[in-house]
């Protein structure tokens, strides 16, 4: 597993990690290993995923692609 962009989505939306759990409602936690690659966004709920993605104001085809 690889980094997703979910990391470089959040920064360039000028969000913290802490913010952007708040906005999104997902776990500091899973933000964590999501962003270091431990998990793999392509793994992760469906409801994980749409969440961020309206929080960072993207689609989840973006928030996905490599």
């Amino acid at each position: 597993m690889g980094k997703c962009k979910l990391g470089d989505l959040r920064r360039a939306a000028g969000l913290s990690q802490q913010e952007l759990s708040g906005k999104s409602g997902v776990k500091m936690t899973t933000l964590q290993k999501l962003e270091s690659g431990a998990n793999d966004l392509m793994g992760a709920k469906v409801g994980t995923v749409l969440a961020l993605a309206r929080a960072l104001e993207t689609t989840v085809e973006d928030l996905v692609s490599r």
